[in-house]
């Protein structure tokens, strides 16, 4: 399998978009303020790495701008960002001279990979039947791709960053959504139980 490696413009943050996921982002430092003006010129996305404790962790996701919502007097703006990809970092440059912003050589992680664990399909069809109130058969769910069932589980940025991490991210996904039933089942079972006494 050949893998391309690309250079692109590095905004570490404490967060995690997988594809399809959307966010706002207040950009006020001079190099974002930079780097955000030459990607929606170019139309060209951004990484993400994800920083924690002060460091700039391996992984991290793609992000293209979806719109800028509004510019202020004094440069800064807010603009609408979307997940379109995630990615393992091979080397990271605080700053790209003459650029003020940073910018990473990555790999891109494969995120068509479709939901085939068994265990998976089964609490998923679950999940989203007694949790969700949807009907979804199991031909939909093998359908699926790992990262936008995980969009849909409201994960926190911490949880997703270790599906990005994981070599096997099916089984992690198996497990956070086990968890998610199993709280929620004992919250329906806890509010049930107050109205029948």
């Amino acid at each position: 399998m050949n893998t391309h490696h690309l250079t692109i413009p590095m905004f570490p943050l404490n967060m995690v978009l997988l594809p399809g996921e959307t966010t706002k982002l207040h950009i006020f430092e001079e190099r974002y303020k930079q780097l955000v003006n030459e990607c929606f010129e170019n139309d060209a996305s951004f990484g993400i790495p994800f920083f924690e404790k002060g460091k700039v962790l391996t992984y991290g996701s793609e992000v293209k701008i979806k719109r800028i919502l509004k510019k202020y007097a004094n440069g800064e703006m807010d603009i609408l960002i979307e997940g379109v990809g995630v990615f393992k970092m091979l080397e990271y440059s605080k700053k790209l001279t003459p650029k003020l912003y940073g910018a990473g050589v990555i790999e891109p992680v494969n995120n068509n990979q479709k939901i085939a664990l068994n265990a998976l399909q089964d609490a998923l069809v679950n999940y989203y039947g007694n949790i969700q109130n949807k009907f979804v058969d199991y031909e939909t769910v093998s359908q699926m791709r790992v990262y936008n069932v995980a969009a849909t589980l409201q994960l926190t940025h911490q949880e997703k960053y270790q599906l990005l991490c994981s070599k096997n991210p099916q089984f992690l996904l198996l497990n956070q959504v086990k968890f998610i039933t199993h709280v929620i089942n004992v919250e329906q079972l806890l509010r049930d139980g107050f109205i029948n006494n």
